[in-house]
């Protein structure tokens, strides 16, 4: 009876990933879908403004966010995987963008020039970090003084079920997912300021989301 129990739940959990999940990273994003309004109003995007989607995944958010600053903003698209760079410039170019720079990046470092820009968005990204600190530091480089950091993701899935956190990520995470509290305690210790930490967030399926966001202080450098 145990044994059943344990394969029904499994399959409740291949079911709810593979219908609710996709690819955590970048997927599964549209632009006529909830999220979009919610970030142009927590974002406040106007034509202009500089933007990066970090673990952009293929690049669906990216291309959202072309339309949101116009072809006088500018995107920046960074990934750490080769192959979903590669999805991202095919997507770019099938939408025949001029506004968006596709940049690898790496375990530590986002690959985002200084200052470069107003508002960064890690959607479902955060979860992934092997070095949080690092990568924090390096998101309050990247950003102009007075800038903002939204970090979209989901508390940690079926911890009971699901206990393995991403690979090489540190050792205070537990199940797949992150919670809000630790993003908060991990960000502001980068120098942020937390703003507001949005719990209704648009998740996937019957998964809950959430929306951290930040601001860079005025002094920073």
């Amino acid at each position: 009876m145990k044994n059943r129990a344990s394969t029904a739940a499994i399959i409740f959990l291949a079911v709810v990933l593979g219908a609710g999940c996709g690819n955590w990273r970048g997927a599964g994003f549209r632009a006529s879908g909830p999220e979009m309004p919610r970030l142009r109003h927590e974002l406040a995007f106007k034509p202009g403004m500089s933007v990066a989607d970090v673990g952009a995944g293929r690049g669906e958010l990216s291309v959202a966010l072309a339309a949101e600053v116009g072809p006088s903003g500018q995107v920046f698209s960074t990934d750490i995987d080769t192959r979903a760079l590669e999805q991202i410039r095919a997507r770019v170019a099938a939408a025949a963008l001029q506004n968006v720079t596709v940049v690898q990046a790496r375990a530590r470092d986002t690959g985002l020039p200084t200052h470069c820009c107003n508002a960064v968005i890690l959607r479902r990204v955060y979860h992934h970090l092997t070095d949080p600190e690092a990568t924090n530091l390096d998101l309050l480089r990247a950003l102009r003084p007075g800038g903002v950091l939204a970090i979209i993701d989901f508390p940690p899935l079926f911890s009971w079920l699901w206990p393995w956190s991403p690979k090489d990520t540190p050792g205070n995470r537990t199940g797949h997912g992150v919670a809000a509290s630790l993003v908060v305690q991990e960000v502001t210790a980068g120098g942020f300021t937390l703003m507001r930490v949005i719990e209704d967030w648009p998740g996937r399926g019957p998964l809950k989301s959430y929306c951290a966001i930040f601001r860079k202080p005025e002094a920073s450098p």
